[in-house]
Formats: C-alpha cells, sequence, structure tokens
C-alpha cells in the first residue's frame, strides 16, 4: 500500500511493528476524504490521495490526545483544530473539475 509506505517514510518508522494500527488510520482518513464527495465516488482519487496521507500523521500524532482541544504546560502550547478544513479548498477544487469534465456539447448540422 502506497499510502501506508508514504506515511511510514514521513513518520520515521522503518518496522512492521504499527503496520496494522496505521493501515486503520489510513483507511480512516480516507473514509473522512471520501465524506466530501459524491456518494458515487468510492475511493479516494489519486490527485487527493495526499490528503489521505497528511490526516493519517496528524491522526496518529494525536493518539493519546483525542477530543483535547488545546494544551499548554510550561510556555508550550499546543491548540488542535480541523483536521480537514485545510483540504477543502483542494477537495472543492476536484469537484469543480469533474463538473467541468462532465459538461459537454452539442451540435446541429
Amino acid at each position: 500500500m502506497a499510502a501506508l509506505d508514504d506515511v511510514k517514510l514521513l513518520l520515521g518508522i522503518t518496522d512492521t511493528d504499527m503496520d496494522s494500527k496505521l493501515n486503520l488510520i489510513i483507511a480512516n482518513a480516507g473514509r473522512q476524504v471520501l465524506a466530501y464527495l459524491p456518494a458515487d465516488v468510492t475511493t479516494v482519487p489519486d490527485p487527493l490521495q495526499y490528503i489521505v496521507t497528511e490526516l493519517a500523521i496528524v491522526r496518529f500524532n494525536r493518539i493519546g490526545n483525542e477530543g483535547m482541544a488545546s494544551y499548554s504546560q510550561e510556555g508550550e502550547s499546543i491548540t488542535y483544530g480541523d483536521d480537514i478544513a485545510p483540504y477543502l479548498s483542494a477537495i472543492q477544487a476536484w469537484l469543480t473539475m469533474q463538473e467541468s469534465n462532465k459538461r459537454g456539447v452539442v451540435r446541429f448540422l
């Protein structure tokens, strides 16, 4: 699975101990992206696959901090936002491109 290899590379994971956990996170990230696509789209299109990778990394890094909105300790502050929000414009651009590709031209001779 290419997404698994990408996620492991970006996280610096070289063994296979966490593969099942990472595969679950990747599958859930894919479902999250698909929720913003039309119902007839059943797999994440290649141009949007990078979003799955990015969401999987964010989710992996949040393990243990689920449901937390912000964290502060000794001058360090971490705030969690909506994970998919930065990618909504890319998803919308893909949807717009798909709509423009569906438009046909009819000519009468």
